[in-house]
């Protein structure tokens, strides 16, 4: 088991160990290597000011392919988590005597004020040209949704984002796509990694067998996948937990695939993948996914960590609840024998504030979810105080099937699947108001469930709402949905 993590950095090898590889990866930036480019502001993954590109050559995938860099924040992940990445910093832009194409075009459009979050809008924007050789405004203010400017005055930034080219001279992808340092990448991600520092273990083991085997004889154990949380929680003063496990070098838990059911996604698998995989089998939940923390967040944070993570305001976790959602784990009791593997309905896995049914020293090893079904009106909803990158105060998902017309064509629902996050301790599955519901839908039944959903529900008052606001937004998302059913 080696004691580093490999880092291929602007294109110079790195191995990485004891308390550098603990740090986040924008302090060590910063603080160890002088690449002072890569700022910190926000410390939490909201302003983008972090940004760095990042690939990685998943265990099991093509070596020879070039390589995908993809955005994300610095300043939630510990050096040890990119373990076996090749990442490039703001420093590793420039191209010779060159700017790169987006630090070209924000020189060009005057897209700069203060500076201080300049670094992170070019890594946005670069990450954005790695998949879009020519973004229009729509595409370019998505890519852009995980930065913020101080200053105020947005518009430059995106004529700079609109107006960029890629080129094959300054493709990241191309500058950086060395065979021996992919080769290296690949040779020590097939090694287990252990990295100890001031009472701190993080492992990383290759295979579900040997994690559920240390997870059964070290009990405590912490398991992240992007840890967006817990970088969060650590630049707030929190200390580490003495035991954690990375499951980054376990090709079986990047798995995915659509089924004739539906969609398999391994512990591993980022919500951004899941977005795309998303579009062609459940659109609304690909729709909703746009809404759900920025691309930065989206392309570490995962749909099994939002699930692991127990929070009553996760905002996958009511689409989960009423399309047919199951998380399926895997264990060693005692650390010996053959590994053992059961699956939970979603409807049954929260048994309480920030409580699971997974026994200690079971693994999330991966989730499904049901396909959207032809004649299904599926809606997904929440509110915050922000469009982007805000955590709702309530959440809910709603779906009905019609099977025929009643009166003054009226629909005749079959059935119905309500559920909501942030109104209880647990996010819900609302079965007695699904009932009632079901039937000829008219304003009066409408009104009648609304009333029940209101009675049935215990929302807490905290900074995001008090309770009697989240009691009138759960209801009113569910008149929303209904009459828009009702009106066709």
């Amino acid at each position: 088991m080696r004691d580093f993590a490999l880092i291929h950095l602007n294109g110079v090898r790195r191995e990485v160990r004891g308390r550098d590889a603990l740090m986040m990866v924008a302090d060590w930036l910063r603080s160890e290597l002088g690449l002072t480019g890569t700022k910190i502001v926000c410390a939490e993954g909201d302003c983008g000011a972090c940004t760095v590109l990042r690939a990685f050559v998943r265990p099991g995938s093509d070596p020879t392919a070039p390589l995908n860099f993809e955005m994300i924040n610095a300043c939630i992940m510990t050096v040890a988590q990119i373990d076996g990445s090749h990442i490039v910093s703001v420093e590793g832009m420039r191209c010779g005597d060159e700017l790169s194409p987006a630090q070209e075009a924000m020189r060009t459009c005057h897209a700069s004020q203060c500076g201080y979050c300049t670094p992170g809008f070019v890594m946005a924007i670069s990450g954005m040209v790695e998949r879009h050789a020519q973004a229009d405004a729509r595409t370019a203010a998505n890519y852009l949704t995980g930065n913020l400017c101080r200053c105020t005055g947005y518009l430059p930034i995106l004529e700079a984002a609109v107006a960029v080219r890629a080129t094959e001279k300054h493709s990241v992808a191309g500058r950086y796509s060395n065979a021996q340092h992919v080769a290296d990448s690949v040779a020590a991600t097939s090694q287990s990694m252990r990295i100890d520092h001031a009472g701190v273990t993080l492992v990383a083991p290759v295979s579900v067998r040997e994690a559920v085997t240390y997870a059964a004889l070290t009990p405590g154990t912490r398991v992240i996948g992007g840890a967006t949380d817990l970088g969060v929680q650590v630049n707030k003063g929190w200390s580490l937990p003495s035991a954690l496990m990375s499951l980054h070098l376990i090709g079986e838990l990047y798995e995915s695939k659509i089924t004739r059911r539906g969609v398999s996604v391994g512990a591993r698998v980022s919500l951004a993948e899941v977005r795309r995989m998303s579009e062609g089998v459940a659109p609304e939940f690909a729709r909703f996914l746009n809404l759900f923390a920025s691309p930065q967040i989206k392309n570490v944070g995962t749909l099994v960590g939002n699930i692991a993570n127990a929070s009553p305001i996760g905002d996958t976790l009511p689409f989960l609840l009423i399309a047919g959602g199951e998380v399926h784990v895997a264990s060693r009791p005692g650390g010996k024998g053959a590994v053992q593997r059961r699956s939970i309905p979603m409807t049954e896995l929260f048994t309480g504030y920030k409580k699971l049914a997974v026994e200690p020293g079971e693994i999330i090893t991966h989730v499904t979810f049901d396909r959207t079904q032809p004649g299904e009106m599926l809606r997904l909803s929440k509110v915050s105080k922000r469009k982007d990158l805000d955590i709702s105060a309530v959440s809910g998902a709603f779906s009905v099937t019609i099977t025929a017309r009643g009166r003054a064509s009226a629909p005749i629902l079959s059935s119905a699947r309500i559920a909501y996050g942030g109104i209880a301790a647990t996010p819900m599955r609302m079965t007695d108001a699904e009932a009632a519901l079901c039937g000829e839908l008219t304003s009066e039944r409408i009104e009648r469930v609304a009333q029940m959903i209101a009675a049935s529900i215990a929302p807490i008052s905290d900074v995001r709402g008090s309770a009697a606001y989240r009691r009138v937004i759960a209801t009113n998302l569910f008149r929303r949905f209904a009459d828009e059913v009702l009106c066709g």
